[in-house]
């Protein structure tokens, strides 16, 4: 009978210890999370646009005959602007005509004053008299074109201006004196400008409103 308790006590003792042994035992650890998907690598921000592919001209021309072609192009078109561009000063040249006639005589009486002087005397004596009319004229001149930019002659009037108080009276005294190619410049350059301006007035005076 004691024996048989005594079996029953250490069997109850066993199921004890098994039960506090698995209630001591740590529990599972939690699932690894999944593994994110793969990010596509970024483009270079520095990376060159593809190159255009060249495409061969169909126009049957060489390189020469297109080079030419387009020179012919460029001329007409720059002729066709110096065209638009000349109608355009003659038009408004031709609405101040009277005032382009008298500053332009004006011009011409002050430059043969001075063929009188035969010293340089002469030519301060000329020079002193005629530099009132040479600055009237010069206010008359700026009436023709006071925003500047549409009269094809107004700066050769004031350079001639210029000239026939400075350096004209200047190189002729200086004539007198054995200095020649000073007034040949001078002559020459007045020359030049007065022709351009002579044959301006004959345009404009035919040309049509």
């Amino acid at each position: 009978m004691r024996t048989a308790l005594a079996m029953m006590l250490v069997a109850t003792i066993g199921m004890g210890a098994s039960i506090g042994c698995e209630k001591e035992q740590p529990p599972a650890p939690p699932p690894a999370p999944p593994a994110p998907p793969p990010v596509a690598a970024a483009p270079a921000a520095d990376a060159a646009p593809p190159k255009p592919k060249m495409v061969a001209p169909t126009d049957g021309l060489s390189l020469a005959d297109r080079m030419a072609k387009r020179q012919k192009e460029e001329k007409k078109l720059a002729d066709e602007n110096a065209a638009a561009e000349n109608k355009r000063l003659l038009a408004y040249d031709k609405g101040k005509l009277p005032i382009h006639q008298q500053v332009f005589a004006a011009i011409k009486k002050a430059r043969d004053a001075y063929a009188k002087a035969k010293t340089k005397e002469d030519v301060e004596k000329i020079r002193t008299a005629q530099q009132k009319t040479i600055d009237a004229t010069g206010k008359k001149m700026m009436t023709i074109d006071p925003k500047t930019g549409n009269s094809n002659v107004v700066t050769d009037y004031d350079v001639l201006l210029n000239a026939l108080s400075n350096d004209y009276p200047d190189a002729l005294a200086a004539s007198f004196g054995g200095d020649k190619k000073q007034l040949d410049d001078v002559n020459a350059e007045i020359d030049k400008r007065m022709k351009k301006i002579d044959g301006w007035l004959a345009e404009v005076k035919a040309a049509k409103k």
